[in-house]
């Protein structure tokens, strides 16, 4: 091993706990340069990190000095060292160059470590945890680790506030046909165990179940509701005749949860998360999140489609026809043209957040809910409407009424379905909405219902006061009577004033609901987010 160092003292420690684990200098001579040649010892098998310190002079120091990652592999054939960079290599000694300009961060700097899981995390074992970005900030409510240990790997989990964490190895990104490795607290044995299950196929359907361990526990607590659990897996193990073998690529699910299902883990809320990419678990790096961009993406689509323009656009068709009577938008009524384009927009928006959440999941959701049969009826209605409307009949025709009917029919279906598939959306682990968000939908739904009744009325009252007003107590030849109703016609109904001034009221509520409910699902989880923001402007 070549280190370049500045000058005088040095210390280098091979962190592993026993004697002859570390070297020093043996004089106190300026140095530009110290070869030190290390071999594994017998019984090695692992990573292994080289911790340096150097000093220049009383005040000028550096400490956590950190070499590269080294693989240690015992073989039939001798030693194998292997860098984070997979390119194994037979020489002895494994040779590696740290510059003493190195400066690790001030620990003091650093938030402070709530549980001992978090030290080493991706410089001597791998890390994956939960919500994202979370493993820097030692932060984690969910958190995996990995490394490679002779012929096993050594695995922790640990949750905060939960009472089971689990690991799962997959080949896709989607929940199922999955070997899980499982951490339990159970308050009714006093203890923590660990198992080893099966995620079923998620065609027929989702499910879990465990089966025969191959699990060594090391180390296992459950204190202050924190959870941890120390074990090591083989290498290669078969499950439900499928074999993994730990040496490949795999994506990675992390889960926990706060209660059970029998004798299995009970379903799992936000706290779950899985690797974007399949990662090797001999390689030391820091294991990234799946990007949430196309749920994201999704939610904030439909609930700006169904929420916002379905609602608005509606509402103009049912009490405006007689508003704005005379004032034309590209040569149709205004509240003709503001309905249609509020309702391409609803169709546009609808189509493209059912085209992306199926790129996401890439098929048919394996969740127990019914959000997605609720949002394919809601898209099938919605796809439909604008080639019923293109297809209607002219105005005195004797089909136009049933028109009329199925058109009102269909676009109102569509909007109830769209309203519930987005409050079964809450429930969604994947969503990772709020509980509460509920209660703004709820507020929402009242809103709505309670608009629609007072422009009822209004409507009701403006129908009265046209009947009044059609039975005039002189005059009533057929000339000037023709001559009446045209004026009628030019003309907009009774309390067009108050419904407008209604439409401004719905129109602002909307508008601010529907942002604030795309708001918490792009931000999602929206707690988590906030804490984020709250630690970083240090409030």
């Amino acid at each position: 091993m070549v280190w370049n160092l500045l000058k005088n003292n040095m210390n280098i420690t091979f962190q592993r706990h026993a004697l002859q684990n570390s070297v020093t200098h043996t004089d106190k001579n300026p140095k530009r340069k110290v070869e030190l040649i290390w071999e594994a010892p017998a019984d090695y098998d692992g990573h292994v990190i080289f911790n340096a310190s150097v000093v220049r002079d009383y005040s000028t120091f550096w400490t956590g000095i950190k070499s590269a990652p080294l693989l240690v592999r015992r073989t039939a054939t001798g030693v194998e060292y292997e860098t984070s960079s997979k390119k194994p290599t037979t020489r002895i000694p494994y040779q590696t160059t740290i510059s003493s300009t190195q400066r690790p961060v001030n620990p003091q700097s650093e938030n402070q470590v709530s549980h001992p899981i978090f030290e080493g995390c991706n410089s001597i074992k791998g890390c994956f945890g939960w919500p994202s970005n979370c493993v820097a900030s030692k932060s984690c409510r969910v958190l995996v680790t990995y490394m490679f240990k002779g012929s096993a790997y050594e695995f922790e989990l640990f949750a905060d506030d939960r009472v089971w964490a689990a690991a799962a190895f997959s080949d896709d990104k989607i929940m199922g046909d999955d070997s899980v490795m499982e951490c339990a607290y159970e308050e009714d044995k006093g203890e923590v165990n660990t198992y080893v299950s099966w995620n079923d196929s998620p065609n027929p359907g989702k499910g879990n179940h465990r089966v025969e361990s191959d699990l060594t526990v090391l180390e296992k607590s459950y204190k202050d509701k924190q959870l941890y659990c120390r074990f090591s897996k083989p290498r290669v193990s078969t499950i439900e005749g499928v074999t993994f073998d730990l040496d490949k690529h795999y994506h990675l699910f992390i889960a926990a949860g706060t209660d059970f299902k029998g004798n299995r883990l009970g379903y799992h809320q936000s706290e779950r998360d899985l690797t974007a990419e399949k990662i090797s678990l001999a390689d030391i790096q820091a294991a990234k999140g799946a990007s949430k961009i196309l749920v994201h993406l999704h939610g904030a689509f439909m609930v700006a489609a169904w929420i916002g323009a379905a609602s608005i656009g509606i509402l103009l068709a049912r009490y405006f026809k007689k508003t704005w009577v005379g004032s034309q938008l590209c040569g149709k009524d205004q509240w003709f043209a503001w309905h249609r384009v509020f309702m391409i927009f609803t169709w546009c928006l609808t189509v493209a957040g059912f085209v992306i959440i199926f790129i996401e999941i890439g098929g048919w959701s394996s969740a127990d809910n019914p959000h997605a049969i609720l949002g394919c009826i809601t898209t099938g209605l919605a796809f439909i409407q604008p080639f019923m409307a293109a297809l209607r009949p002219a105005p005195n025709t004797p089909k136009r009424p049933l028109f009329n009917w199925l058109h009102w029919l269909v676009g109102n279906l569509a909007h109830i379905f769209g309203i519930v598939s987005i409050f079964f959306a809450v429930l969604l682990p994947r969503a990772e909405l709020p509980e509460w968000m509920n209660w703004i939908l709820v507020g929402f739904v009242a809103f709505h219902v309670f608009m629609h009744f007072i422009f009822s009325i209004a409507g009701c009252a403006s129908d009265r006061k046209k009947r009044v007003n059609s039975f005039p107590m002189r005059d009533m030849s057929h000339s000037r009577n023709a001559l009446h109703s045209s004026y009628e016609k030019s003309q907009d109904s009774s309390f067009s004033c108050l419904r407008k001034f209604l439409f401004a009221i719905y129109f602002i509520g909307v508008v601010l609901l529907a942002v604030t409910l795309i708001v918490i699902v792009v931000l999602a989880p929206i707690e988590d987010t906030y804490k984020d923001v709250r630690s970083k402007l240090n409030f």
